[in-house]
């Protein structure tokens, strides 16, 4: 194959273009959803809006002051911040060779872990109770704390690090506090339970905590969406392009091997004619061919011995012979004089 090169391409191209087609699939039902959910103000109007859609509604936004059920917690590095969300992150900072040879710094997350108490957002005395808060697509929340420490190497580390590819830089800590007192926007399945409403994971689209308002974020994944069509439809060309070059090259091929066979075709009806005109022209039945019973026997079928085939009709015939009807394994050219 004279095309392998352009079919590997292809293929990596198609594979990138069905992931960027993908997100761009997903980007396109994020903002819809966020377009079509509804915003909801946190007033007695909230829970009647929730009765007449049968207590839930699939995706709905709400604004409103994180405020804690119950006590907060309090951050570990940092005492004097409460919040309802914690996520603290060990960090290790590290320099690594790469396949080409050169050294590039990397960073990989060692542990994590998260906390949380049950909160609400509030507007006035009223509220709306969030579950899960964790599994938020976009959680927007304060780093409380960040501390990195260099790593104090010996001469064996350096050595040792230089053979095996990785050398460590350092370590970092952080942590991370949704404060309790924030005003965020929060996106996600709003239902009814008895006289409380509460907010948790949709099945229509994630679920978002931020800072941001509706607007911003339909805004923000539009142009995601807008700059994934612009890679969809660049990868889409590409790939265009290259089964169109895979094609030329199967249509040349192909037309070479036809205009082959018309030669072949042409060489092979003019030896015939060639050989018809060289052979006797009078010959008796026992020289004919039992086939066709008007060429001279020009063929012997093996291993029956059987001289009984014009050539013609011996590319015609290949299993058994014509006379015994036994297998034919080869043939070879017989004269009868």
């Amino acid at each position: 194959m004279d095309f392998v090169q352009e079919a590997v391409f292809l293929g990596v191209d198609v594979l990138v273009l069905g992931l960027c087609f993908r997100e761009y699939y997903q980007l396109k039902k994020i903002s819809k959803a966020l377009k079509d959910a509804p915003q909801l103000a946190i007033d007695d109007s909230l829970t009647d809006r929730l009765r007449k859609s049968g207590n839930k509604i699939n995706y709905g936004v709400i604004r409103g002051t994180v405020t804690p059920i119950g006590n907060p917690m309090h951050a570990v590095m940092s005492p004097s911040v409460t919040g309802v969300l914690q996520i603290m992150k060990l960090n290790e900072h590290r320099v690594a060779r790469g396949f080409a040879g050169f050294w590039a710094e990397q960073r990989k997350l060692i542990h994590i872990s998260c906390n949380e108490v049950p909160f609400k957002l509030a507007s006035g005395k009223l509220g709306v109770e969030v579950v899960d808060g964790l599994s938020a697509e976009i959680l927007d929340m304060d780093t409380v704390y960040d501390n990195y420490e260099p790593s104090s190497l010996s001469l064996f580390d350096h050595i040792f690090g230089f053979f095996s590819g990785v050398r460590q830089k350092g370590m970092q800590t952080t942590e991370e506090v949704l404060r309790d007192g924030s005003f965020i926007t929060a996106v996600g399945e709003l239902e009814l339970d008895g006289d409380s409403v509460r907010l948790q994971p949709s099945t229509v689209a994630p679920m978002f905590l931020t800072t941001a308002t509706k607007n911003t974020l339909v805004k923000k994944f539009e142009e995601a969406k807008n700059s994934m069509l612009f890679k969809v439809i660049v990868c889409g060309t590409i790939s265009a392009v290259l089964v169109g070059l895979i094609a030329k090259k199967i249509y040349r091929r192909k037309k070479m091997e036809w205009e082959e066979q018309k030669l072949r075709d042409k060489l092979d009806k003019s030896r015939l004619q060639r050989r018809v005109q060289a052979r006797q022209q009078v010959f008796s039945d026992e020289q004919r061919c039992v086939v066709c019973v008007d060429n001279p026997k020009e063929v012997i079928c093996l291993p029956c011995g059987h001289v009984c085939l014009c050539e013609n009709c011996a590319q015609k015939i290949k299993l058994n012979c014509p006379v015994c009807r036994s297998k034919i394994e080869t043939k070879a050219a017989a004269f009868i004089t």
